[in-house]
């Protein structure tokens, strides 16, 4: 394989952001694993660095505990939303992949990371099937949660702005439009083209 097929696969793979996914599902999983093997009971504080502390929370419901009161019900109801989500999202970055800008890709990727890594716990983390919970910044944010959490939050706020920044860009085309249509149809503006034909 010469260098410039090499290069190629290599940009390939860098604008598609699997590499983000794996390292991001990687640290998901890992650190959750490392919080089941200090085998305390929840809601136990294992580390505390002052600003934020490492604190063991199970969630059966999904971001800021929504869900329903029974467990089972909570968790077959995640899987199907977050299972249709994953796949809607990637069915559209696989039809749309030329066309997608790399912001909302990369975004697009976050949301699905941060899906996959909650379903892992609900699907095989007996026999309790509820999330692992970690990062606790108790001091200003009630709710404990953490790195798929932080994924789809993140994700879901590039989104939006990305939306914003762009209806905000098409309002300020439209305006300028609006305004270069109104100049060229002023009755001074047509006398002047007048006198030049003439």
């Amino acid at each position: 394989m010469n260098k410039q097929k090499l290069s190629h696969y290599f940009k390939t793979f860098y604008r598609s952001f699997v590499w983000l996914f794996i390292v991001l599902l990687f640290l998901d999983v890992l650190t959750k694993q490392l919080v089941l093997a200090a085998d305390v009971s929840q809601g136990t504080v294992i580390q505390d660095w002052g600003i934020v502390r490492i604190n063991f929370i199970l969630n059966y419901n999904a971001a800021f505990g929504i869900g329903f009161s029974d467990r089972l019900l909570s968790r077959i109801s995640y899987l199907v939303v977050a299972s249709a989500m994953s796949i809607g999202i990637l069915t559209y970055l696989i039809l749309k992949r030329k066309e997608t800008n790399l912001i909302v890709r990369a975004a697009f990727v976050l949301i699905i990371t941060g899906a996959v890594g909650n379903m892992i716990d609900r699907i095989f983390y007996s026999p309790h099937y509820a999330v692992v919970d970690w990062i606790d910044f108790y001091w200003f944010w009630p709710y404990v949660f953490n790195i798929a959490d932080c994924c789809i939050v993140i994700g879901t706020g590039i989104l939006l702005v990305y939306t914003i920044v762009l209806e905000v860009k098409e309002m300020i085309v439209r305006r300028n439009e609006s305004l270069t249509e109104e100049k060229d149809s002023s009755p001074i503006n047509k006398e002047q083209t007048e006198e030049k034909n003439d």
